[in-house]
């Protein structure tokens, strides 16, 4: 079931039963269990609403028998489970088909990220009750961006959509905090310009480093060092947030390598690597100018950066600036 389905169903009030909420987004995964939980009588929440973390078999058979209060439904929100346990525990009771028979109680299962295919999560599949919330496209995000301004009165074009999306990626939640400075900034009625967004946006790691990065793959290392040695010193990026990042990756162009020299298809190590596709792109295009002995040796390197400060051997301007030339 896709997000838009469920999306659907709540609005229709035809939910009911258990459902397996898992993905990268974690906002509209939240948006959609705050729809669902709204559902309920707001004067009989406290009654009908439960949530806990780590259940067991008969916390979940509890939340399948549970009876509404006052009201035509009960809801409960279930985090952090062990889904191999549950499926072994309610196997044994024969009550799997008990998840999905309640007509007036929902049971959310909700999983941080994308786990692993499991006998839970394939049960789910087959029900046709796991909903993915999968990382924004780049045109749902601007669609995203424009909507949100838009419900504050505040004008956002297309091509500045672009541009913040690109200065600041496709994670919903950062979008959101971004669009709120935007739009408190310009005021009911304003509109968002580049020099606008040039102000108030705060760039992500990506869209700062990714210009010193495509330097550094193309063999320009006095031009990026240039640009980091700026960088730093402006204040506009932390070394440890640069490491991080240029380890991140690194780590991916790894995958990608090996991933090739297995033979693999291109799509698996697209869909594999994870992440924004694009990016995924560029990774798998740049993993095929390294020996995969190099990028082992590259994500050691910057590895070794929170040992070397923590060992007093360098600080973190000068370990970043060290891991780089072993690595490039």
């Amino acid at each position: 079931m896709t997000e838009q389905e469920l999306f659907k169903k709540t609005n229709a009030r035809t939910l009911s039963g258990a459902y397996l909420l898992e993905g990268a987004e974690e906002l509209t995964k939240q948006q959609a269990i705050d729809r669902i939980t709204s559902l309920l009588d707001p004067g009989f929440s406290d009654l009908n609403l439960k949530r806990m973390k780590e259940p067991d078999a008969a916390a979940v058979l509890d939340a399948a028998h549970a009876v509404p209060v006052f009201d035509a439904l009960c809801v409960t929100v279930f985090t952090d489970f062990d889904d191999a346990a549950l499926y072994d525990a309610l196997e044994k009771r024969h009550a799997l088909d008990a998840l999905f028979s309640p007509v007036d109680a929902i049971i959310l299962f909700v999983r941080r990220g994308k786990g692993r295919e499991t006998p839970f999560s394939k049960l789910f599949s087959e029900k046709n009750r796991l909903v993915l919330f999968d990382v924004l496209s780049e045109t749902r995000a601007e669609d995203m961006v424009k909507l949100l301004c838009a419900r504050r009165c505040v004008r956002l074009d297309r091509p500045e959509a672009m541009r913040l999306v690109g200065m600041v990626g496709t994670d919903a939640y950062r979008l959101e905090n971004e669009v709120s400075k935007l739009c408190d900034y310009v005021g009911n009625g304003g509109v968002i310009t580049d020099d606008v967004l040039r102000f108030i946006v705060t760039p992500s790691v990506e869209y700062e480093v990714f210009p010193m990065l495509n330097a550094l793959l193309a063999g320009n290392k006095k031009t990026a060092m240039r640009m980091l040695t700026e960088a730093l010193k402006d204040g506009q990026e932390n070394p440890l947030r640069v490491a991080s990042f240029l380890e991140g990756r690194l780590k991916q162009m790894l995958i990608a390598k090996e991933m090739l020299d297995d033979k693999r298809p291109r799509p698996e190590i697209i869909k594999t690597m994870g992440g924004n596709p694009k990016a995924a792109e560029i990774a798998l295009k740049n993993a095929q100018k390294y020996p995969t002995a190099r990028l082992k040796n590259a994500v050691a390197a910057f590895a070794e950066i929170n040992a070397r400060m923590k060992q007093g051997l360098l600080n973190e301007s000068d370990a970043l600036v060290l891991a780089i030339y072993r690595s490039f």
